[in-house]
């Protein structure tokens, strides 16, 4: 004997509640695009957006500025962080970032690690700037090193890789402005060229008088 079929349909109460519920959300979901076009938007439909569904835009991953990218297995890809300290102080333990932080916070972190060590030179390290004047509570001085580190991605079945540097750069309160100092790497000093007394670097690189010119 079977079993008859339960053609029960919800109440009218609650067809009328669901639909107004979805309408609600697609509404929030249009004004979300249209309020993060390039292009712009209007006062009205930002003003709509920012105070009723800016709240909706997290949970549904709804933030078209959270940007994400392929990976090609560059150096640019790998896992980059952020480490402050006191300048000259070697022996203290600096502060590391997105260091024990998970999830979201420590995505954010990451991106801007990757954004100091390589976009902040067009910026003329303003990201970084920022970074270790506000961190100069945390670190109990007014003069920090702002040190990126990237960790290189790790091939398939291989070891972990050691994180190098990527930039670093003194940041530091003098008169009230506060200033950034880049660490430059080695390869770019000038090398020591040494003249010859014709003038002629090809003359085995010592000149008349012995003196080195950059």
């Amino acid at each position: 004997m079977s079993r008859p079929i339960n053609n029960s349909t919800p109440s009218p109460v609650t067809q009328a509640a669901v639909t107004v519920a979805l309408s609600i959300y697609l509404v929030g979901l249009v004004l979300s695009i249209v309020g993060n076009t390039g292009s712009g938007s209007s006062a009205v439909v930002r003003t709509i957006k920012s105070r009723l569904f800016s709240p909706w835009m997290v949970p549904p991953w709804l933030d078209l500025g959270f940007d994400y990218r392929l990976t090609y297995g560059s150096d640019e890809d790998g896992d980059f962080s952020v480490e402050v300290r006191r300048q000259g102080d070697g022996e203290a333990a600096p502060v590391r970032l997105p260091g024990q932080l998970t999830g979201e916070r420590a995505a954010r972190w990451r991106r801007l690690a990757r954004s100091i060590a390589v976009e902040d030179t067009d910026r003329d390290g303003l990201l970084a700037a920022a970074v270790g004047r506000g961190m100069f509570d945390d670190v109990g001085a007014d003069d920090v090193t702002v040190r990126v580190l990237r960790t290189p991605l790790v091939d398939r079945g291989g070891p972990p890789s050691a994180p190098v540097q990527a930039s670093s750069a003194r940041v530091r309160m003098v008169g009230g402005e506060l200033q950034l100092i880049r660490a430059e790497p080695r390869g770019e000093v000038a090398p020591l060229v040494r003249s010859g007394a014709s003038g002629d670097p090809s003359d085995g690189g010592t000149g008349s008088d012995g003196e080195a010119t950059r």
